[in-house]
């Protein structure tokens, strides 16, 4: 691991809308619910949104999370709404399949955590560390009663981004001393809804879904609304078993009802123009769709496998009846929900 030596960094605050600058004058812009009133153990949740949509589409958890003991952070990622875009070198190291590139988006995520928990002066973890993790700078932490420090909630192909954070040392751009600062406050990793993409995993050769990106009739300018309306569809899959309130461990990807393009019933079809201006970023989605390609592929599996099969403790949630946006649609329980999981793991 480099020492990688440590930066002032600066920040600019506009009522819950929120910017800060770290190091080369990147910046990552926000939004902060704030403390939950009167609590000193509360737990602060990292939001990392997907491709297409922003941050925004997750404001309406900021009304909920303080009945859960919740302070809820909605961060832009690069490239959306008023953080910094990549530069042409970026993405050209993306297109490469780069690890550069991936680990320093983490590295960038760790900074935007260190200067929030500088600046903020949140509540520690309550924890416990096994003795051989914490030789490892690696994030194992068991929450006791999910009071205090933060849990990084990534969302569809935001997932992505943290991959190099939770592969501990393998990231040679967090130094040692900020990864044992987080040590002491990062209890939990959420994956939301993550698509195989994000992990480098192809589908099977027999899959027969409708995949949007891989329809060569739909051109660079209309796969964004497309996309949009496919992944916030709600669809009927025939293996649904209603004992289990679940799908079968035997069920295969072509037993799904996922063929079609999109549902009778779409979250985004209920949002204003407004909110569809403020939500939605077509021209920052097509950069996202480099990471497609088996170049860049081939890098995330890689760092999923530094990440996810390094003894990692992993707990599986079904969400029964909702959707890839039940942040939006069923915001109360969704938010009831990863209250809950943070408390217990």
């Amino acid at each position: 691991m480099s020492n990688v030596p440590r930066r002032r960094f600066q920040y600019i605050v506009s009522g819950s809308a929120c910017t800060y600058t770290l190091s080369k004058g990147i910046e990552l812009s926000f939004t902060d619910s704030g403390v939950p009133p009167g609590s000193a153990d509360y737990t602060t949740v990292v939001f990392l949104h997907g491709g297409i949509f922003n941050a925004y589409q997750f404001h309406k958890v900021h009304a909920h999370a303080h009945a859960q003991n919740l302070r809820t952070v909605l961060l832009h990622r690069r490239d959306y709404a008023g953080s910094t875009s990549y530069s042409a070198t970026e993405i050209e190291e993306l297109e490469q399949g780069s690890v550069t590139f991936w680990e320093r988006l983490s590295a960038q995520v760790a900074q935007f955590l260190e200067i929030f928990i500088e600046r903020e002066r949140i509540p520690k973890l309550a924890r416990k560390l096994s003795s051989p993790r914490e030789t490892t700078c690696s994030f194992t932490a068991n929450s006791v009663n999910g009071n205090g420090g933060i849990a990084i909630l990534a969302w569809s192909a935001g997932c992505s981004t943290v991959l190099s954070l939770l592969g501990g040392t393998q990231n040679p751009l967090i130094s040692k001393e900020l990864y044992q600062l987080l040590q002491q406050y990062v209890g939990n990793c959420i994956l939301y809804d993550p698509t195989y993409l994000c992990f480098g995993y192809p589908l099977p050769s027999d899959n027969r879904n409708y995949i949007p990106w891989d329809d060569p009739t739909v051109s660079t300018d209309e796969l964004p609304q497309l996309v949009a309306e496919w992944v916030s569809s709600y669809y009927d899959h025939p293996c649904y078993d209603p004992v289990t309130r679940s799908l079968p461990s035997t069920a295969t990807i072509n037993e799904l009802d996922g063929t079609r393009l999109k549902s009778d019933r779409i979250s985004i079809s209920t949002w204003t123009d407004e909110e569809l201006v403020k939500g939605l970023e077509g021209s920052s989605a097509k950069n996202e769709t480099l990471a497609f390609q088996p170049s860049v592929q081939k890098t995330l599996r890689q760092l999923s496998e530094q990440a996810l099969f390094n003894e990692t403790s992993i707990r599986f949630i079904d969400m029964d009846g909702l959707n890839h946006v039940a942040h939006w649609d069923q915001t109360q329980e969704f938010m009831e929900v990863i209250a809950e999981e943070i408390r217990l793991h």
